[in-house]
């Protein structure tokens, strides 16, 4: 579950945003030069002086806020930052990086269109990159994936199973319209969905993402979208040929526990961030050709298990939040 959200301001700070229960919080944090290594490629966090947290004020939602996700940058500094709840209520607000305030006017909610049916759960948010204002609401129990102009409700798909993460693939102008791929993790299989599809709900592609035939809960792709990357309950990271939707490469057995999150390096994509149920962030390359112990290039651990963690879009900067309330944030430097 991604309760967090991190964007740089610049090479030396970096704004966090994460949630808790039903309230928002926005942190300012400076980053530190050095780290300290440990053995076996482990790095060891260093204290970090928080320069300003705030609660942000817009629309609160009823239920527990599931997922904090924020767009690339817009214009002047500000980014989009959406909020999801248990019961799939999205709230959108347009946050300035600099000054950390909320423009005025430009918050937004929806509910789905069948709210009050069924029971609260997991839920997921995905902005499309290119035009933050369309967003994609995953709801698990429901098995729905709503998508929304921001407050116009476009159209809803059906999983199988229930989804676990989301992401959007890419995007293409057609004529006068665009359309998203989006590929979703439900069950062991990734399923890609082409909105202007029609058929089969839009699904297009069906991929056995484990070999296991165990859950998948973590999604991401690369920085030129080539390449998909997904990991579970099997604690094997497999990566995806975009084009051909064949495996590249399953790197196995890299957490203890089940992975629950990745992201690829903006610096190099033949580089995987690995975090799940532990309190251990693994850095390490997936393609072919290495031995286990050559794949790992560095660690760090929190003083807990992870709450939530991620990373910036055009960085390798992460942020990660700890059971213990603590906030660890690194930054990686080819």
């Amino acid at each position: 579950m991604y309760s967090i959200a991190v964007q740089a301001f610049d090479n030396k700070s970096c704004c966090v945003f994460f949630a808790s229960g039903t309230h928002v919080y926005q942190a300012k944090l400076e980053l530190n030069d050095g780290v300290l290594q440990g053995k076996d490629s482990l790095v060891i966090p260093t204290d970090l002086q928080m320069a300003e947290v705030n609660q942000l004020k817009f629309s609160p939602h009823r239920s527990e806020i599931q997922s904090v996700s924020i767009s690339e940058p817009i214009c002047d500094g500000s980014v989009l930052l959406g909020t999801v709840d248990s019961f799939g209520r999205i709230v959108v607000s347009c946050v300035g990086l600099v000054d950390r305030s909320i423009l005025s006017g430009s918050t937004f909610s929806a509910c789905p269109r069948d709210a009050g049916v069924g029971e609260g759960g997991w839920a997921g948010l995905a902005f499309v990159p290119s035009q933050p204002s369309l967003i994609a609401i995953a709801r698990g129990l429901a098995k729905s994936i709503d998508l929304y102009d921001k407050d116009l409700h476009v159209r809803s798909m059906h999983t199988l199973q229930h989804p676990t993460a989301i992401t959007f693939l890419d995007m293409h102008m057609l004529g006068n319209g665009m359309y998203s791929l989006l590929a979703i993790t439900e069950g062991a299989q990734v399923s890609i969905w082409d909105l202007r599809a029609h058929e089969r709900g839009g699904c297009v592609q069906r991929i056995l993402g484990s070999a296991t035939l165990d859950p998948l809960y973590a999604l991401c792709t690369s920085k030129d979208n080539m390449l998909v990357g997904t990991g579970g309950a099997d604690r094997t990271a497999a990566v995806f040929d975009k084009r051909k939707w064949t495996a590249l490469s399953r790197w196995t057995n890299c957490l203890k526990y089940e992975i629950t999150g990745m992201s690829f390096s903006a610096l190099d994509s033949d580089v995987l961030y690995v975090h799940g149920l532990d309190y251990e962030v693994i850095c390490g390359s997936w393609i072919h050709g290495l031995a286990e112990h050559e794949r790992r290039h560095f660690a760090f651990r929190g003083d807990s298990r992870w709450l939530g963690l991620s990373k910036c879009f055009n960085s390798d900067i992460l942020a990660g939040w700890c059971e213990s309330g603590s906030i660890f944030v690194g930054e990686a430097i080819a």
